[in-house]
């Protein structure tokens, strides 16, 4: 490979890789040394490292680049998570709980047929957690007895 094949660049636009320990070898013949065949590796994991990085911001960048776009035509993302998020940092930037505030508007996002049903689970729990934990009392008061008397 020569030195203008390896400064080419690959179809995304990242540099082509490092040279091979084979082409990296002295005009002498000699095999390079552990050190330097661990600093060729340690760069190409650095590298690659290092591209992948590259790839995902831009990935992100996009993605929030068409949200962008998509807020200033008037498309708001819908769904009870895309408002949850929004909510969410939206308190985090005015100094508030974002966790609050993705519940509010998780909430203030669902139909009112699933805001019920909510509400029955929430009263639901809240009647049954204690008939549980005494259900778990008694059972591990029943296995406590039973391992006394067995043993």
């Amino acid at each position: 490979m020569t030195a203008a094949a390896r400064t080419d660049t690959v179809a995304d636009d990242r540099p082509a890789p490092p040279p091979a320990l084979a082409e990296a070898r002295p005009a002498t013949g000699e095999m390079p040394s552990a050190g330097d065949r661990l600093k060729q590796v340690a760069i190409a994991a650095l590298d690659r490292l290092a591209g992948a990085a590259v790839a995902k911001v831009d990935e992100l960048a996009d993605h929030l680049g068409d949200m962008a776009a998509d807020a200033v035509a008037g498309n708001m993302p819908t769904g009870v998570g895309a408002n949850a998020a929004l909510k969410g940092l939206l308190a985090k930037m005015q100094g508030k709980n974002p966790v609050w505030g993705a519940i509010k508007g998780a909430v203030g996002a669902m139909s009112p047929t699933t805001k019920v049903l909510l509400g029955l689970a929430l009263i639901l729990v809240a009647v049954l957690s204690p008939v549980a934990l005494l259900v778990l009392a008694l059972v591990l008061l029943v296995a406590a007895i039973v391992g006394a008397v067995s043993s």
